[in-house]
């Protein structure tokens, strides 16, 4: 994840420095938590208060050119203000019509979850015959979940999603499910947590989606 404003829209970006055991390996732009006062990663399905978003890299082996990469302090992104941008989590197609959008992993959500988002085409399979141009974007009205096989999105009329489709989500405001990838650095759909963060925005032109820490170290868990 990268730093991108203010709640206020302001720009400047302030990190505070933290302890962390030699040997823990984090990647900049990482989402971290502290554990028994010391910065670790957030896991997959992280659902505790999240201190921020890692400033630098600690790769937690030694480095002739950075003497940090296995010392005993770490930067962080630590405002609780902060808004951060990811990349848009994506899913395959399994199936649609000129008004929906079938996914698998569907039914780790819930009805009307994804109401208000948005998708996006990315790329169609070789024999793919949607008519859509990639790029495509289509509003999503209604989610419903299929109980343990699916999730279809409701979207404005268009070209046929085929299976093997991959479409970006634009989530809205307010989603807060899902799981971390595997850099803990964005939102992937192919299961579902009660994140520590918040949808607030996206950047659809450039495939990203904008996010809070909703549970942080420093604030209030809403």
């Amino acid at each position: 994840m990268k730093f991108y404003q203010k709640l206020d829209g302001g720009v400047l970006r302030s990190a505070r420095e933290y302890d962390i055991a030699s040997a823990t390996a984090i990647t900049g732009g990482q989402l971290v938590k502290l554990s028994e006062g010391k910065v670790i990663s957030a896991i997959a399905a992280e659902t505790g208060a999240l201190l921020g978003v890692a400033a630098e890299a600690h790769s937690g082996a030694a480095d002739a050119l950075d003497p940090r990469a296995n010392g005993t302090k770490i930067m962080v992104f630590d405002d609780p203000s902060a808004i951060y941008q990811c990349a848009a989590p994506q899913v395959t197609a399994a199936s649609g019509s000129s008004t929906t959008l079938v996914f698998t992993a569907g039914q780790y959500f819930a009805n009307d979850d994804f109401n208000g988002g948005y998708v996006k085409l990315v790329s169609k399979v070789a024999d793919s015959t949607n008519t859509d141009a990639i790029g495509t974007v289509r509003a999503i009205s209604d989610y419903a979940v299929t109980a343990n096989t699916s999730g279809t999105f409701t979207i404005d009329s268009g070209g046929t999603p085929n299976a093997g489709d991959v479409y970006a989500v634009f989530p809205p405001v307010g989603f807060a499910k899902g799981n971390l990838n595997s850099g803990r650095d964005g939102i992937v759909l192919s299961a579902s947590a009660s994140l520590p963060l918040r949808v607030i925005g996206a950047d659809i032109g450039f495939d990203k989606v904008n996010v809070m820490i909703k549970k942080h170290a420093f604030a209030v868990d809403a």
